[in-house]
């Protein structure tokens, strides 16, 4: 990972030396790729250091840095199409790519390995959230406005307020998931932890090779700090690059600059995959390889749904108008995934070919976005 900064250093130094924007822009998004790694490095070492709630803290709010500056950035620039396109990609990547490479792997190498159905029930409801995000906002649009009316894209009206209104839903309903997910608040009332609990919390399981505290939010933020101006640039190219080499702000957010910002989950969730049914991973004594794995692909896409996309929102309010309204296209690619997604886990079980079967699924989402124009999203 250490040797892809090279590319940061070339995205940074890119525009000072006039390198044709083509490469600029392929260029930044590699970039983006060890800058991702290096937030989920310094997360997992915080979690190791501190415990899995001190560390689930950073990563509920590092976790997905590039998105949230994509974001951002990308709506400061107007550029709404990538900004929405970007954040469907992530989602769609992580409910059937990710998840589709975890079971080949995993599959390939222990034929059958199981995972807890109860985990995988859990999270592919979190999942469901993630489609209810973008289906009721866009409903009313579709009912208020029509699919390409005006309106929609209006910074006044009752578009606006219902994205608004259900980003801030979306952002009760991530501190809540905060509150359970990670600090273990499952009830109001007197628990005394389980003995297995309090192992897991107040001694953290470390490897002697394991970051100090100190060095891990130091990475964390420089690595954070380096992506304001890889993802400066990555924006400042994208319409230059879409129409030299013919491709769609649609295509470009959804499957190129998606994968980039989800290549740190994708390397964690892979390589958890691999780990032998039935070993004890340090901090989850309960857990599967396959179980973390599913855990971070869901846990992603809650973040990007709940706390990326509301946030983006209410940002757009001060800037140039963004709302969660999404095509029909969007919305049913995004659904069929995360139906597929649910269907595969309920059986506690997987396969290579359930992983491959979801790896086609989303090549012929990618081939979709590639061929139709940008006003048919």
């Amino acid at each position: 990972m250490a040797a892809l900064l090279v590319f940061v250093a070339a995205t940074l130094a890119a525009p000072y030396i006039h390198l044709p924007i083509v490469l600029e822009f392929f260029l930044s998004v590699l970039a983006v790729v060890p800058l991702a790694g290096f937030v989920g490095a310094a997360t997992e070492a915080l979690t190791e250091r501190l415990g899995s709630r001190a560390g689930g803290l950073f990563n509920a709010t590092f976790g997905n840095a590039p998105d949230i500056l994509v974001g951002i950035i990308g709506v400061q620039k107007g550029l709404i199409v990538l900004v929405k396109a970007t954040l469907i990609g992530a989602l769609i990547s992580n409910s059937a790519l990710i998840m589709g490479l975890c079971y080949v792997v995993a599959g390939l190498k222990y034929g059958h390995p199981t995972f807890s159905r109860r985990e995988a029930g859990h999270h592919s409801v979190l999942m469901m959230l993630t489609v209810a995000a973008v289906l009721f906002p866009s409903l009313g649009a579709f009912v208020t406005c029509g699919i390409h009316a005006n309106c929609v894209a209006s910074q006044s009206g009752p578009i606006t307020e219902i994205s608004v209104g259900i980003a801030v839903v979306l952002l009760l309903a991530y501190f809540a998931y905060l509150a359970f997910g990670v600090l273990g608040l499952e009830s109001i009332g007197p628990h005394k932890p389980l003995a297995t609990e309090m192992a897991v919390e107040e001694e953290p399981v470390v490897a002697s090779d394991t970051w100090p505290v100190w060095v891990a939010v130091l990475v964390l933020g420089v690595a954070t700090v380096l992506l304001v101006p890889v993802i400066n640039v990555l924006t400042d190219s994208v319409s230059p690059v879409t129409s030299s080499l013919g491709l769609t702000e649609v295509f470009v957010g959804m499957v190129i600059v998606g994968n980039a910002g989800n290549a740190a989950e994708a390397y964690s969730a892979i390589r958890l995959a691999l780990v032998r049914p039935g070993s004890k991973i340090p901090g989850h004594p309960h857990d599967s390889g396959l179980d973390m794995a599913i855990g971070i692909a869901s846990a992603s896409s809650i973040q990007i749904a709940a706390f990326v996309a509301p946030i983006v929102v209410i940002f757009g309010l001060f800037s140039h108008p963004f709302n969660l309204v999404f095509s029909p296209i969007e919305i049913g690619i995004l659904s069929l995934m995360v139906l597929v997604f649910a269907q595969t886990a309920h059986d506690g079980e997987a396969n290579w070919l359930e992983g491959a079967q979801l790896i086609a699924l989303y090549a012929m989402a990618a081939i979709v976005f590639y061929a139709l124009p940008t006003n048919a999203f």
